[in-house]
């Protein structure tokens, strides 16, 4: 979706009285393994948030190679509240991170490698966006790497170019490299950067950049697929969509948003493996409005996504691993089932298929299928609703 009912910056924002910032409230506080999350809403917790925050910070760790610091990172999970610390929507101070669900993991990366320093925005929050639990295409990147070095106000950065650059990096140099630059670049002006970058890369910033725009680029982010494996029977692939979803332990949520405008969801999310290249049909009916999203956990990148009561749609897919995703309304218990199979749909476009409003905004927003992101129209998983796409700037 390239805009949303609600645009936001993700950044990297600092809260103090200077700014205007308030003082953390006590919010009712559970602690888990290396994070501790503060609630500051009523909707009750679906039954596999922590277990998928806590997993995101381990595998961040291992990712990384940097230990989870001590003490352990505050999560701030907030709706309207959030506003009070971070002007932007989201933001991280230090270890503390404030942020409505959906940017969760974009903000847990900025508090697990604030223990390093703190780099130039083009360093930062391309690493943050190309680790953040999403996957989708940059088709050509706004910005070059040497343009995103000149930004240090971060809502001037192009996040799709920050992204893509931060991964070739990591691609050409090892991750190890890119965290000692990162560490390296603490505070370093845009000036002394190129001769930081040579002293520990071993390569000249020009000559990489150089490199690096010449070539077509890869897909960005780091897609969840650690979850269960759905079996197929008879070549198709069949998963419930039951009522009490959120208590389900493979759910995750609620979604909330900012305000009362956004519509609470949670998801549910399997792993699928396509066998063999070909035409497939998903089949999704539902007694309310739902997602359903499919998208790759590995190379090339697919992915489709739509949300309504009725989808029969042909998808050509590539083999692998899949992530799908089914989106419900917390409000609106969705009973139904989700059905892929090998083949084409027996009635292309459906009634029923046409797409409806995304959940986290109001009938009437903006149209499309949830995560039909203009990042190459793959499955955006979490940032759909409440994003700036590209972090092009606060509205």
């Amino acid at each position: 979706m390239h805009h949303a009912a609600l645009v936001l910056f993700v950044g990297l924002g600092l809260c103090g009285a200077a700014n205007g910032c308030a003082s953390d409230p006590a919010y009712p506080e559970y602690p888990l393994d290396g994070i501790t999350v503060f609630v500051g809403f009523e909707e009750p917790i679906c039954g596999g948030t922590f277990d998928w925050m806590e997993a995101r910070l381990r595998w961040l760790e291992a990712q990384t190679g940097v230990a989870v610091s001590i003490p352990s990172i505050s999560y701030y999970w907030l709706r309207e509240d959030v506003l009070d610390y971070c002007p932007t929507g989201a933001c991280a101070h230090g270890t503390k991170i404030y942020s409505p669900l959906e940017l969760f993991s974009h903000e847990l990366v900025h508090g697990h490698l604030f223990q390093l320093g703190r780099p130039r925005p083009w360093l930062t929050e391309g690493i943050a966006a190309m680790l953040e639990d999403s996957r989708w295409s940059v088709l050509e990147p706004a910005m070059t790497p040497s343009e995103m070095l000149a930004q240090s106000d971060a809502r001037r950065l192009d996040y799709d170019s920050a992204a893509s650059f931060a991964r070739y990096l990591r691609d050409r140099f090892g991750m190890p490299a890119v965290i000692e630059l990162y560490a390296a670049l603490d505070r370093v002006d845009a000036q002394e950067t190129p001769n930081v970058f040579l002293a520990v890369l071993g390569e000249d910033w020009r000559s990489v950049e150089e490199a690096y725009v010449a070539l077509t680029p890869d897909p960005v982010g780091s897609l969840n697929c650690d979850f269960p494996m759905l079996a197929p029977e008879a070549g198709t692939w069949t998963l419930p969509i039951a009522s009490a979803w959120c208590e389900n332990a493979a759910a995750v949520g609620p979604f909330l948003g900012l305000d009362a405008s956004f519509i609470p969801y949670s998801e549910r999310h399997v792993i699928v493996e396509i066998p063999e290249d070909g035409l497939y049909t998903l089949i999704m009916t539902s007694t309310t409005n739902a997602g359903v999203g499919v998208i790759a956990c590995d190379e090339p990148l697919d992915g489709f996504g739509r949300y309504n009561t009725h989808v029969n749609e042909s998808i050509e897919f590539v083999p692998g691993r899949k992530r799908l995703t089914i989106v419900t309304e917390v409000a609106n218990e969705a009973v139904g089932e989700v059905v892929l199979r090998r083949g084409p749909a027996a009635v292309p476009g459906a009634p029923g298929a046409r797409e409806s409003g995304t959940p986290g905004q109001a009938s009437g927003g903006e149209r499309g299928a949830p995560g039909r992101s203009a990042r190459g129209g793959a499955w955006h998983p979490r940032h759909g609703q409440i994003r700036a796409d590209s972090g092009r700037g606060p509205v």
